[in-house]
């Protein structure tokens, strides 16, 4: 969808009128938005089925709000005894949705106490903050951008039009958007809009993760400045320190390295990490001969090769740490949590762009004291992982996308 243009007239007056249209004016998306129907109990929908998880409910637990919020949906998913249907809706009436409903086969007739669940991908070229979108809504409704609440209207009303605004941040990539409306009775409408550049598209949702990587890594120590390990050594390189600056953390990023290569007085050193446990880097470093005992005030780093069949944009990544973590792929950082805390498990999301081929990714965690861990997965279909060889020909990843297949790791 693109924001509508109008011309502007001769006119001051005219001028000033269209002025306003343009700031006004937005487009209704139609679709293609992916459809699915639940009931509410008898006599509960609308404002007081707003907040609970209707999809919860007729799954039986397997699909929540939630989870389709941040991942999204395929079209013929089941959701209780119905599925996920592909439809555009018209952008005027006081009962479109009900219209709709009939039309893809969710419902017939004249439905009352069920939400309604509309999904759909903005594709955006660029960041876009602070900009407008609006709703309207027979009867409640409830916004999920990204996996985020956006906004919320427990309200009983009919609707032929926008009635809400809010301002949303649109991220470079896709956005999911998802929109509930929950229908007591009487029409049921839905209509969506955002003053922003984009294009409104039906996705397949990417495979999330689903496991954790245990190998196979190459792994290298450093020490920080004593007292100084975690949080505050989380922007420093410690590599180029070992180093005297022969190896920098942005060369082992780009380029990668090879086992046996040199840094300081350890060299890079193969080895599988366990995927469970608060004290995980410990035990390897110890077990590869890195260090011995209870090692604190080190970054520990973690080189690996995720393979990947073929570009895949917006795929989930998960981390846990203790103590900071800092993830660059492909040579750009991705993300950087500067914290002091315990980890035994994924803690962290966000997303990342694969290139088909080889991607470069690197993970550091910078120990304070206490337990040393590290958790790692990654999302998309067919990635797999392979032990780096050396010098890496890659292409950039590109920006992280916000805003979360199947993980075949070796193992």
């Amino acid at each position: 969808m693109l924001r509508k243009t109008l011309t502007i007239g001769l006119a001051c007056v005219m001028a000033l009128f269209v002025m306003t249209q343009i700031a006004q004016a937005q487009d209704k998306i139609t679709g293609p938005w992916l459809w699915v129907i639940a009931p509410t109990e008898a006599n509960e929908g609308g404002a007081n089925s707003t907040d609970l998880d209707q999809l919860e409910a007729a799954s039986g637990g397997d699909v929540t709000e939630a989870d389709v919020a941040a991942n999204g949906a395929k079209e013929g998913d089941a959701v209780g005894d119905l599925a996920w249907t592909l439809g555009e809706i018209t952008d005027t009436g006081g009962d479109n949705v009900n219209d709709l409903v009939n039309e893809i086969g969710l419902g017939e007739g004249d439905v009352n106490d069920h939400s309604s669940y509309a999904l759909i991908t903005l594709e955006s070229a660029t960041d876009q903050a602070d900009v407008t979108m609006k709703v309207g809504s027979d009867d409640s409704v409830k916004v999920w951008l990204n996996g985020e609440v956006v906004h919320t209207n427990a309200v009983n009303r009919g609707a032929g039009d926008f009635q809400d605004e809010f301002p949303v941040n649109l991220v470079a990539g896709d956005n999911l958007l998802l929109v509930k409306v929950s229908e007591r009775g009487g029409g049921w409408s839905m209509f969506a809009g955002i003053d922003a550049d984009v294009t409104a598209v039906y996705k397949e949702p990417v495979a999330p993760v689903t496991g954790k990587i245990t190998g196979p890594w190459l792994w290298i120590i450093a020490p920080t400045e004593a007292n100084e390990g975690g949080a505050n050594s989380t922007d420093l390189d410690q590599l180029e320190a070992a180093s005297d600056g022969d190896v920098t953390e942005g060369m082992v990023a780009s380029d990668g390295a090879a086992e046996g290569d040199v840094i300081g007085d350890l060299a890079w050193t193969a080895g599988e990490i366990a995927d469970t446990g608060g004290d995980n880097v410990n035990e390897l470093v110890n077990e590869l001969g890195l260090g011995e005992g209870d090692v604190n005030d080190h970054s520990v780093y973690g080189l690996i090769i995720l393979n990947s069949p073929a570009d895949q944009g917006g795929v989930p990544m998960k981390v846990g740490s203790d103590d900071s973590v800092k993830v660059w792929l492909n040579g750009e950082v991705v993300h950087t949590n500067a914290v002091n805390r315990g980890a035994g498990d994924f803690q962290d999301d966000f997303k990342v762009n694969l290139n088909a081929g080889a991607n470069i990714l690197l993970v550091k965690v910078s120990e304070r004291g206490g337990g040393w861990s590290l958790f790692a997965g990654v999302g998309g279909e067919g990635v797999t992982t392979e032990l780096p060889m050396g010098a890496v020909a890659v292409e950039a990843a590109g920006k992280i996308i916000t805003t979360w297949g199947k993980l075949k790791s070796a193992k």
